[in-house]
């Protein structure tokens, strides 16, 4: 009880926090979460927690709506949002998007706008993927990481070639020396799951959202697939650092499965790129942002809103119901830091990103 009142106390410090100006801004105002990918997917499902919670935190208590936007691996709604066709700057939509460091590190020219260049950042949400495959991968089905040494006729399933996502496979199983197909394209997470169930793809990758409400009843307990193992960060000493819910769980991190399938550690300018990939796309999985040029009372309402969810019993009750995890939730001031690690990228992993997702060099 007394966690509860603190909790709630601390919200209520941190709305009465804000201006009178941003305080009054929302009132009687519609505010549109725009959502780059399609309905049921990861994002999608996580915007939805936060519909069902931001009113009653923003100040002024906006109504709050999801549109979905998907397209060209989630850069759809960041072109029109970021070019003003989706949403002027006025404080009335946010993105609610998926990132993706590839496309930001290489360049990718689907990408139109440079995020840091044309958003305001309001806050971001850390976030782990998990790799699994249909049991059938292999021969005489799969039963441990040795066992996908085997593989022949790998079809890894993903949204774009330049998103994160299909380039997190592509890489992982050129590191493993597997043989593969890329079947991409899909438009959400449910779309993907549902091709793994039919057959169609059997490796690919989740965030948390759909991992725990499609996965896992649809895939893993109905003895489709197994999970492989989950993309680990960078930890404060250089090294691999999984997640530890993750880890109880027995999934491993990709780092310590190629240890177990190869008998050695994982090394080379792939994988050097792959961990830094996957190290800035874990720290801001997903971003928040208003167009810049926004009202600064709607930019400051909306700060201050995200940062209260994170404290928020309510809301992370509800967030980690879907996902598994407590919300993380990222400061503007990280992501700034976020994106000035994007802009020094060593140059020969940007090379290798370039290559994978086949711009040239």
């Amino acid at each position: 009880m007394l966690k509860r009142t603190l909790l709630l106390v601390s919200s209520a410090i941190a709305l009465a926090a804000a201006s009178p100006a941003s305080a009054q801004f929302y009132k009687d105002k519609t505010l549109t979460l725009l959502v780059n990918y399609a309905a049921g997917g990861n994002a999608d499902t996580e915007a939805r927690v936060w519909q069902r919670h931001l009113s009653r935190l923003i100040p002024g208590n906006p109504n709050v709506i999801v549109r979905n936007l998907p397209g060209a691996g989630g850069a759809n709604a960041m072109n029109q949002l970021g070019l003003g066709i989706a949403g002027r700057p006025d404080g009335l939509t946010l993105g609610y998007f998926t990132m993706s460091a590839t496309s930001s590190i290489t360049d990718d020219p689907v990408l139109r706008i440079k995020v840091q260049d044309v958003f305001t950042p309001i806050a971001a949400g850390r976030g782990w993927n998990v790799v699994y495959a249909r049991k059938d991968i292999v021969p005489g089905g799969y039963s441990k990481p040795s066992d996908l040494s085997k593989a022949r006729d790998v079809f890894a399933g993903g949204y774009s070639r330049a998103t994160s996502h299909d380039t997190r496979l592509r890489l992982a199983l050129e590191i493993m020396n597997l043989p593969y197909k890329m079947v991409t394209g899909f438009q959400g997470a449910g779309h993907l799951n549902l091709a793994m169930i039919k057959g169609e793809v059997n490796f690919t990758g989740s965030s948390m959202p759909a991992f725990q409400t499609q996965v896992i009843p649809q895939i893993i307990k109905e003895g489709i697939g197994v999970v492989l193992f989950h993309h680990p960060v960078m930890g404060a000493n250089g090294r691999p650092e999984g997640n530890p819910q993750l880890l109880q769980q027995g999934i491993i991190t990709f780092y310590q499965f190629y240890r177990e399938a190869f008998g050695k550690e994982p090394a080379g300018a792939k994988y050097d790129a792959l961990f830094l990939m996957n190290d800035i796309s874990t720290k801001m999985q997903r971003g928040m942002f208003v167009p810049k040029g926004s009202p600064p009372e709607a930019v400051e309402a909306l700060r201050a809103a995200f940062q209260a969810a994170g404290r928020d019993e309510a809301f992370g009750r509800d967030f980690k119901a879907v996902t598994g995890e407590d919300p993380d939730i990222v400061a503007p001031a990280e992501i700034e830091l976020i994106f000035d690690r994007i802009r020094k990228v060593d140059p020969e992993v940007k090379r290798v990103l370039r290559e994978s997702v086949g711009q040239e060099n």
